[in-house]
């Protein structure tokens, strides 16, 4: 890893919205290893990393408010007293399924939410930089090796919102006067890590499944998707603000682990049941509800080429990794950060060599 990432993020203020979740979580978890001034805004707290890794202690600050409220007063005040350097956008409703059963919450906190989080920023007289996550989902035709300017479209109420909010972005940037701001956005694989707590994820299901010593019903056993591990993921982000930051450049890049895309669902299942080392079944769900598509894989070569991004995590290490921060979790060693920093750290020994 680059002496200059280190030096470029120390001291940084950043404020990071969703952060009480499970991507929120592990970059500020990241962060703090970086000696960055962190500050959290989230609309509550959340099951998962969060509380079971106990990660309080490690903001400067953190706030709860729902940024997707039409009144932004208290949105505007907040961002102008912390002034940030960077501000990353994690808030979202970021479930599929839920976009079924919620729609009316998942374009308000989507769309509505990403809106009023630029236009706070955009009236902060310090922040340069904002990175935005939308999601590997805003894809018209989800089987091809999308790239950056492949055609976007929504299928159901999730991708729509989050492909809603890439014109907005589009228009925003476009009509804003302020050229001291960048907006980058960020589509990233399928993440999986620790303490993911999510309703009707794979690994969240799993890991019920294996507490509760209880078969696993699994959805989709042939899908296919951009699987990438948390962290491989958060250091995409952590250059693309740098990059977004130094370089005063708005931009778009994908976030896939070319070498992990190519595994089932079933296979990760398999795989995570072995390596725990339980002796659950696995029995496919006949009665899915909801339309989600067998294959989604995008192409990443313009964060490699530009930013010199690459993953560095397999499936069998990512998958030990989940399992190790899991069973931590489940010992005394719950309720504080220490198994988790310690995996940040590992990574970072990893970058260096």
């Amino acid at each position: 890893m680059r002496n200059d990432f280190i030096n470029f993020w120390n001291n940084k203020k950043v404020v990071i919205t969703g952060h009480t979740g499970f991507k929120g979580s592990w970059l500020s978890l990241f962060l703090s290893s970086l000696n960055v001034e962190i500050h959290g805004i989230s609309r509550e707290e959340k099951d998962g990393i969060y509380s079971l890794s106990n990660i309080k202690t490690i903001f400067n600050s953190e706030t709860f408010l729902d940024i997707s409220n039409s009144s932004t007063e208290n949105l505007n005040k907040l961002i102008s007293d912390i002034n940030p350097d960077i501000v990353f956008h994690f808030a979202a409703q970021s479930l599929v399924i839920e976009g079924y059963k919620n729609p009316k919450d998942t374009i308000y906190s989507n769309i509505i939410g990403s809106y009023n989080i630029m236009e706070a920023v955009n009236n902060s007289s310090n922040t340069k930089t904002l990175v935005i996550s939308t999601t590997d989902k805003v894809y018209k035709y989800s089987d091809l090796d999308n790239t950056e300017i492949s055609e976007l479209g929504g299928k159901g109420y999730y991708s729509a919102s989050k492909v809603a909010v890439e014109n907005l972005i589009t228009a925003f940037i476009n009509s804003s006067k302020n050229k001291n701001l960048s907006i980058s956005t960020v589509r990233s694989g399928n993440v999986i890590g620790g303490g993911d707590r999510a309703e009707n994820r794979l690994l969240t299901d799993l890991i019920k499944s294996v507490n509760m010593n209880d078969d696993f019903l699994l959805r989709m056993p042939n899908a296919i998707r951009p699987w990438q591990y948390v962290l491989d993921s958060i250091y995409g982000y952590l250059l693309i603000a740098e990059n977004n930051f130094t370089n005063s450049k708005s931009d778009i890049f994908n976030l896939n682990s070319k070498v992990n895309n190519k595994f089932t669902s079933k296979y990760l299942s398999e795989k995570f049941i072995n390596t725990w080392g339980t002796d659950i079944r696995i029995i496919t769900d006949k009665n899915q509800k909801y339309k989600e598509v067998d294959v989604l894989t995008i192409n990443s070569d313009k964060a490699k080429n530009e930013l010199g991004w690459e993953p560095i995590y397999d499936i069998p290490e990512t998958i030990k990794s989940i399992v190790d921060w899991e069973k931590a979790h489940l010992t005394s060693i719950k309720n504080t950060a220490e198994f988790s920093l310690k995996q940040v750290n590992d990574y970072l020994d990893k970058l260096y060599n």
